[in-house]
């Protein structure tokens, strides 16, 4: 037993030293996020109540849940799916992206899975997965708005839900004629946006919204990096308290085994002088004893 928590030991501590290096490198990817999303947010950024969406929607609600491919990361998959069963209606249609997400939301939510995106981790996330993710995404029919639900990096031991919410192209649209007609935050950028030919705004809306799905997949990567690390250290600490106690426990164990052989031998000699002073006397120990 002691043995067997010795090579598990091994095995998980390999596995946080892998988790940190993988962590570093997504933690260098996203260093730029605030500033590469500078002109999305601008795009996209509109306050919202859920429930008033939920109530007011005339078409398809479409949830996007960016989940993990493997286990031992904490809560994150499951705050995703507590999420989701917050904010279900008759006109919700739910695509997850990722392993987890595809086995647990095709068993949780059948009427309103459509279908998943998985991704095998072993390249970084990039501009071309994200480009994908959206034109799948779009394939939904009479789609109103879409949601993408991850888990935005606070701190290595700290991740919090998070959204994107991006309308359908012709909501989009009519949002930017109403803010040009009035003088707001986003006159400015909305006037300018509308001066370009209409593909080309098409282009601008499509650039933007997959920006927002690729800054999506690589929060969520190192969220799930960050929340492994913590995992793998909790797992590191109560193997290491089992190592020793279990230890401690091998250390008694042994410990009274020598001194019961010890005693036993001590017995022995004892038994000896005694027979020795009883003039019992043994020159060969094949011998029998000889009394003098």
């Amino acid at each position: 037993k002691l043995e067997g928590y010795k090579k598990f030991y091994s095995i998980v501590k390999t596995i946080k030293m892998v988790t940190l290096a993988k962590f570093r490198l997504a933690q260098a990817r996203v260093k730029t996020r605030d500033f590469t999303l500078r002109y999305t947010e601008k795009a996209f950024s509109i306050p919202f109540e859920e429930d008033a969406v939920i109530k007011g929607a005339q078409n398809t609600l479409v949830y996007v849940p960016i989940t993990t491919n493997r286990g031992s990361c904490g809560p994150l998959n499951s705050n995703t799916y507590k999420y989701i069963e917050g904010v279900l209606s008759p006109k919700t249609v739910i695509i997850p992206v990722g392993k987890k997400g595809q086995d647990s939301i095709v068993k949780l939510f059948p009427k309103e899975f459509k279908f998943s995106v998985m991704n095998d981790m072993k390249a970084p996330m990039h501009y071309g997965y994200a480009g994908f993710l959206w034109e799948n995404i779009q394939t939904v029919e009479n789609a109103e708005r879409i949601q993408i639900q991850f888990n935005r990096f606070i701190s290595a031991g700290t991740q919090r839900q998070a959204v994107y919410n991006i309308p359908a192209f012709d909501k989009w649209l009519e949002g930017l004629n109403t803010a040009a007609s009035q003088e707001d935050k986003r006159y400015t950028f909305a006037n300018a946006v509308l001066e370009n030919e209409e593909q080309t705004i098409r282009d601008f809306y499509d650039f933007h919204a997959t920006l927002a799905v690729l800054n999506a997949v690589c929060e969520n990567e190192l969220s799930e990096q960050a929340a492994r690390l913590v995992a793998v250290e909790g797992q590191l600490t109560n193997l290491a308290g089992l190592q020793s106690k279990t230890q401690s426990l091998y250390n008694k164990t042994r410990q009274g085994s020598i001194t019961a052989s010890l005693i036993e031998i001590l017995s022995a000699m004892s038994s000896l002088e005694g027979n020795s002073a009883k003039g019992v006397r043994r020159n060969n120990f094949w011998e029998g004893a000889k009394l003098q």
